[in-house]
């Protein structure tokens, strides 16, 4: 007859005892090394990194993020309707009272709706009447 104790302790996620991972070895050894740098981590140190930056006539010195963050707000401001949704989105999602599940969806609000067909509305029009000539500049 066999040992029923020991049959009930094998089946999934219970494999026998000789073939489980002994102390100190890994389910992956030829895994991640030790020392490496997450996608996060390197997205980071990059962002936080400064450069020169222009800004009416004057030198500035700001990190990357600071750059983008400026463009954001500026492409916003010139009536760009993708730079104004990203834009209401992040201050809804940083600023707002809102979950990190519900900011996803946002600029959801009616209010919000109707300013971005505004500024699309506005954005065309001026396209139309400059004949398609883009002259807005993107500098900050």
């Amino acid at each position: 007859m066999s040992n029923n104790k020991n049959r009930s302790n094998v089946g999934f996620g219970n494999p026998p005892d000789a073939h489980k991972f002994k102390p100190g070895q890994s389910g992956n050894p030829g895994g991640r090394p030790k020392g490496s740098k997450s996608w996060k981590t390197v997205i980071e140190a990059e962002l936080a990194t400064e450069i020169g930056l222009k800004e009416q006539g004057v030198e500035l010195k700001v990190t990357k993020m600071e750059a983008f963050a400026k463009r954001l707000v500026s492409d916003a401001l010139a009536g760009n309707p993708k730079a104004l949704g990203e834009l209401l989105r992040q201050l809804n999602k940083y600023f707002g009272d809102v979950t990190p599940a519900e900011a996803k969806d946002l600029p959801a609000s009616e209010a919000d709706v109707r300013l971005l067909l505004k500024y699309a509305e506005k954005a065309i029009k001026t396209k139309v009447q400059n004949g398609g000539a883009d002259d807005q500049a993107n500098e900050f």
